[in-house]
């Protein structure tokens, strides 16, 4: 199932690239996502090209109940994002990949950040998400697909918070 969102977040194109780096972006993330857990491994420099890798340890009481029995009372979410290093404007493209562990869920998609003033950047997100489970799997994509654009746009309050926590 097709998935498509833009993110505004309050934050430059290359101070969005840092942050996405940042450990502490991921504990903030976490606290947004009410994650029970989250870590995340940088390879490369924000600077250039770049790849985050996080996991998130994520309660399941609020996704749809027919998807539930899929997962149980907790879930594990691995999302790696690929970075291009950055445009003369800052821009850069990337892709992203989220698995929910132990499932046959995810989302592959392409991602563009580009800058939208001197203090805010878009994030555009194109993907696919897919559940592979015979019969049920485009039902179970229709019922997860507002659950995932929330997890997404999460992102945007949790730019919000890291800004506030890295001003002064």
């Amino acid at each position: 199932m097709k998935l498509r969102e833009t993110l505004t977040l309050p934050l430059s194109a290359p101070a969005a690239a840092e942050m996405y780096a940042d450990p502490e972006y991921t504990q903030i993330r976490r606290r947004a996502l009410g994650a029970t857990d989250a870590r995340s491994t940088v390879e490369g420099d924000p600077a250039g090209a770049f790849t985050v890798r996080t996991e998130l340890t994520m309660p399941t009481d609020r996704v749809p109940d027919m998807v539930r029995p899929f997962v149980g009372s907790s879930v594990t979410i691995r999302e790696e994002q690929s970075w291009s290093a950055p445009q003369a404007d800052g821009a850069r493209r990337g892709s992203m990949r989220l698995d929910v562990v132990g499932t046959p869920a995810g989302l592959t998609g392409s991602m563009r950040l580009a800058p939208a003033g001197e203090q805010s950047s878009t994030v555009e997100i194109e993907g696919d998400l897919v559940a592979k489970v015979p019969l049920l799997g485009p039902r179970l994509e229709k019922a997860a697909l507002p659950y995932v654009s929330t997890v997404l746009r999460a992102e945007e309050r949790a730019a919000a918070t890291y800004r506030e926590s890295n001003a002064g």
